[in-house]
């Protein structure tokens, strides 16, 4: 008899099919290598064809799905609960998908091993509740509820009343009291549910104490994969440093004191694209040999500059004494970075090489000229000052002679410190506003001592990127050096040009020798309008007038100190006060004072 030719259906299969709709294997090979198979991949095998569904899911080949169970049996898994079947345990201890809506919710892995299932967010509002029905009162009012239903706390240190309670436990038990109306019956009943929550209570702890062990295991091989990861890294990263050290030996740099732990290795580890766990090729060490070279030959210079620096410091006392500063009367006091980078120190400080200059030399150097060169660094920094009120204040340094027509005059220089609008703030915030010699004077409450260089700006208008010495001192010293940028010439320009404007005289040229002469009364516009009642009578008329120039500007300075800009109008009132003296100012003549 000829063969039977193969169908659609038998194309592909290693064996002819058989009865039960498997490849004719022999059952014991079947059972075999599924008994070597893990729960969960059973699970898998049941969802590929219908025969298999149906010969794993048979209530006769349980021993598969208990061999394999037996195989984790080893690492500590628990026995399947005898309420529940093999495949739907393992359904839920290894799939992590909601009961209800078969989601995977990655973030969510609530297992409620006394329910029995897995829930997502949404499920959970309409299976668990946070207590009993009703219901289960009307049967008897008198038992304990809670105490027959499998519950889960809501967490480790709550009490018995802070649970939750699977719904479909309730509404089962109470649907099968309903149908007896035999108290002996329904105390059957309910003893037998008790009985199950008591067997569930027991499994569920079993399981749970597995379930962290399993989460705490997970967490550490996360944390031992992790660790791994980054030796790898490290070691990676490791061998590109040697390499780049390789290298740089070659090119005659070693291991000098200077550097960070006095290794070559680590100090180039804090330079950028040195540490990255990439193997160095030959094009990539070329791009990046330059900056390395740039890197440590500054970085070797800023240390041999810093080593000068502290001997400097600790050879200053022996170049001037604190009488000798003191006996100078210095308007404003340098500090070691300002006088760190006066031109005639920093030449000897700012050498050539890696010698150290001793402390005798700096002072035999430095002993003689040392008044002279603090005395020209406050003449400079005065004179940077009254560049910077001329900036602020919108004003030249040279302004024509006064009274001459022809445009071709020779113009003499003025000092714009000594303008009558050069009012500037203290850069401490204390509320101090005078002129520039005045301010220089005043005994600042917030931290006197050091309240001219301590200001509060976010940058440093100054500073050189590619100064090396600058950025050595400052570091050195832990302080900027001065900048005129300290002071606030600007903030008080609005309330002093109106003053000045007032006695018809222009704020851009008028000095303040030239307006302590005046004495004539002026009105403050503001404050007239504030010293009216409702009807427009004046009720405070001591808070308008001012007696003069001297008083107008205190008036302007103290009475509207928020108000910035030129917004305060005055008007001459047509009298005078001869006999006023005027308050002294402290400033009229900036040079005389400074």
């Amino acid at each position: 008899m000829a063969p039977r030719k193969k169908t659609g259906k038998d194309k592909g299969l290693a064996f002819p099919p058989s009865p039960h709709g498997f490849p004719a294997l022999p059952l014991d090979i079947l059972y075999e290598i599924f008994s070597l198979l893990h729960p969960l991949e059973l699970l898998y095998l049941t969802r590929t064809t219908k025969p298999f569904r149906r010969f794993l899911l048979n209530r006769a080949n349980v021993g598969i799905w208990r061999a394999a169970f037996s195989v984790l049996h080893a690492d500590g898994l628990p026995a399947c609960p005898p309420y529940a079947s093999e495949p739907a345990w393992a359904r839920l201890v290894f799939e992590k998908i909601c009961c209800t809506t078969l989601r995977d919710n990655p973030h969510l892995d609530p297992v409620w091993w006394e329910f029995s299932a897995r829930y997502c967010g949404g499920c959970m509002a309409s299976q668990v509740g946070k207590t009993t029905s009703q219901k289960l009162k009307r049967i008897d009012p008198k038992r304990n509820w809670k105490a027959v239903f499998p519950s889960v706390p809501r967490n480790r240190d709550s009490r018995d009343h802070c649970r939750y309670y699977l719904v479909a436990h309730q509404t089962q038990l109470i649907d099968a009291c309903n149908k007896t109306e035999d108290p002996a019956a329904r105390a059957a009943i309910i003893h037998a549910r008790i009985q199950e929550t008591l067997l569930i209570t027991q499994h569920s702890d079993l399981w749970r104490t597995w379930g962290r062990k399993q989460i705490e295991g997970r967490r550490i091989e996360a944390a031992n994969r992790q660790a791994e990861k980054e030796r790898k890294l490290r070691d990676k990263e490791d061998a590109r440093v040697e390499a780049i050290v390789a290298k740089l030996t070659a090119l005659g740099w070693s291991d000098e004191p200077w550097m960070n732990g006095g290794k070559l290795a680590t100090q180039i580890r804090y330079y950028p694209s040195v540490v990255v766990p990439q193997n160095l090729t030959p094009r990539a060490y070329r791009d990046l040999e330059p900056v390395l070279l740039s890197k440590l030959t500054a970085a070797k210079r800023t240390c041999t500059l810093r080593r000068r620096l502290h001997v400097f410091v600790s050879a200053f006392p022996m170049i001037i004494t604190e009488t000798q500063i003191a006996n100078l009367a210095l308007s404003i006091r340098p500090r070691l970075s300002d006088v760190a980078l006066i031109p005639e120190v920093r030449a000897l400080l700012d050498q050539e090489g890696e010698e150290l200059v001793e402390e005798n030399e700096l002072a035999t150097a430095l002993r003689p000229v040392m008044p002279r060169l603090l005395q020209t660094w406050v003449g400079d920094t005065i004179a940077r000052i009254g560049e910077y009120a001329a900036e602020q204040l919108g004003v030249t340094s040279l302004n024509p002679q006064p009274g001459s027509s022809n445009k071709s005059s020779k113009e003499i220089p003025v000092d714009p410190l000594s303008l009558a609008i050069a009012i500037v703030t203290c850069p401490r915030k204390c509320g101090a506003a005078a002129p520039i010699a005045t301010l220089l004077k005043h005994p600042c409450p917030n931290d006197p001592a050091n309240w001219l260089h301590a200001f509060g700006l976010h940058f440093h208008p100054d500073d050189e990127k590619d100064d090396v010495y600058r950025a050595a001192a400052i570091s050195t010293f832990h302080q900027r050096p001065f900048t005129p940028a300290v002071f606030d010439f600007a903030s008080r320009l609005g309330a002093v040009e109106g003053v000045v404007r007032a006695y018809g005289r222009d704020p851009k040229r008028t000095t303040r020798a030239e307006m302590e002469g005046e004495q004539r009364r002026v009105r403050c516009s503001v404050c007239a309008e504030r010293a009216k009642d409702r009807r427009g009578c004046v009720v405070k008329s001591g808070t308008i007038l001012s007696d003069g120039w001297a008083a107008a500007l205190e008036h302007s300075l103290k009475a509207h100190l928020n108000e910035r800009e030129a917004k305060i109008e005055w008007e001459l009132s047509g009298d005078s006060v001869p006999d006023a003296i005027p308050p002294d100012m402290s400033g009229a003549s900036t040079a005389q004072n400074l």
